[in-house]
């Protein structure tokens, strides 16, 4: 590798390091972000408990599906990450004029898959310790694969948010579908006796997805 080629990648790396960390502090503290959406999951965890009623059985089957539903609902608000700061800041277009689209997707997806990875996190504690939900290393594992798809196609919706204002009443009706894959394959990777197939499942779904992010997301851009 050339010296410019090593240099252009080591600028490439401290500049989604800024990026990451700016709006992991957005994520901490903004309105639309983590500190409103965790009360929004553990309300959810409680209902569903009261939902499915006092069966311990349906409780813990009902549990996996729950702790997913609630992530992707939870989606929908943390899509605003993908530009909060630059939005506050109205900074929007001088950040995509200046940074390359790959450097800015790889960024704004890696903090939405943190803020994701949290509230999964989170919900899953509390369907644990509420509705006596499962503990299995599958689950984890589903957790960690259908979030990147999740994170991938959620930074998209945020990048379209951003460039039309008129993006955000169909931000639910885009979010939701897309991560269908996701809830449906990490529910069954939680109960199925063979997860395996589930586990493959979601790394096609997160090729996918991810190669089609990638694609769209620089023509967003430009808009």
């Amino acid at each position: 590798m050339s010296d410019r080629r090593r240099g252009a990648s080591a600028g490439a790396l401290r500049t989604m390091g800024v990026l990451v960390r700016r709006d992991a502090r957005v994520a901490l503290g903004g309105v639309d972000a983590l500190a409103s959406v965790l009360p929004f999951v553990a309300a959810g965890v409680v209902l569903g408990g009261l939902v499915f009623g006092p069966d311990p059985a349906a409780l813990r089957a009902a549990a996996p599906g729950l702790v997913w539903l609630l992530v992707l609902t939870a989606a929908v608000p943390l899509a605003r990450l993908v530009a909060a700061a630059e939005r506050d800041e109205d900074s929007w277009d001088l950040l995509r004029g200046l940074v390359p689209p790959g450097v800015l997707f790889v960024a704004k997806a890696a903090v939405l898959w943190i803020a994701l990875a949290v509230t999964w996190v989170t919900a899953r504690a509390l369907a644990v310790l509420l509705l006596d939900g499962p503990v299995t290393v599958a689950g984890a594992a589903a957790a960690v694969l259908g979030l990147v798809g999740v994170a991938a196609s959620t930074t998209v919706f945020g990048a379209l948010l951003a460039a039309s204002a008129r993006g955000a009443g169909l931000l639910a009706a885009l979010v939701l579908p897309a991560g269908l894959p996701a809830l449906l394959a990490g529910t069954q990777a939680d109960l199925a006796a063979d997860p395996l197939p589930w586990l493959v499942l979601l790394v096609a779904y997160d090729l996918v997805v991810g190669a089609a992010a990638w694609a769209v997301f620089p023509f967003l851009l430009e808009e």
